[in-house]
């Protein structure tokens, strides 16, 4: 099956091109705005210093009626070295489910003890929110 075929049986509407079939553009269905940003899951976690997070960052995406946004962006933004994310990475993506649900990958406590904050944001960074972590 072509790349075009499988869109179009997704929902995606095919647009005319003067280029060769593998070539053609395929539009991709407009993107509900995502008003609020929640805490899902992982807020105000204690953690020791070098050990992984026990649960996974969840936030969840909700238009201006309170309904989930499925298919948003989110980045997770840890402070620095004090979380990282595999990889020693400080910031990661997720795209949220149907239930308008993005999970950050696992975040390993660096050795600064501490209250740290997390943030996960839309890609325009109109909402927002934050997870606090203590390394204790």
């Amino acid at each position: 099956m072509t790349a075009s075929v499988c869109a179009l049986l997704l929902g995606a509407t095919a647009v005319p091109s003067s280029a060769t079939p593998a070539a053609a553009s395929v539009a991709a269905p407009a993107a509900v705005p995502v008003n609020y940003l929640r805490a899902a899951a992982g807020d105000s976690q204690h953690v020791a210093p070098g050990q992984q997070v026990a649960q996974d960052l969840t936030a969840r995406a909700l238009d201006s009626d309170f309904r989930p946004v499925e298919g948003a962006v989110i980045t997770f933004t840890t402070p620095g070295d004090e979380l990282t994310f595999p990889g020693g990475a400080t910031t990661a993506t997720a795209v949220t489910d149907a239930d308008g649900r993005a999970v950050a990958p696992a975040l390993t406590a660096g050795s600064a003890q501490g209250a740290f904050l997390v943030t996960a944001a839309t890609e325009d960074q109109e909402a927002r929110v934050s997870f606090e972590i203590i390394i204790d």
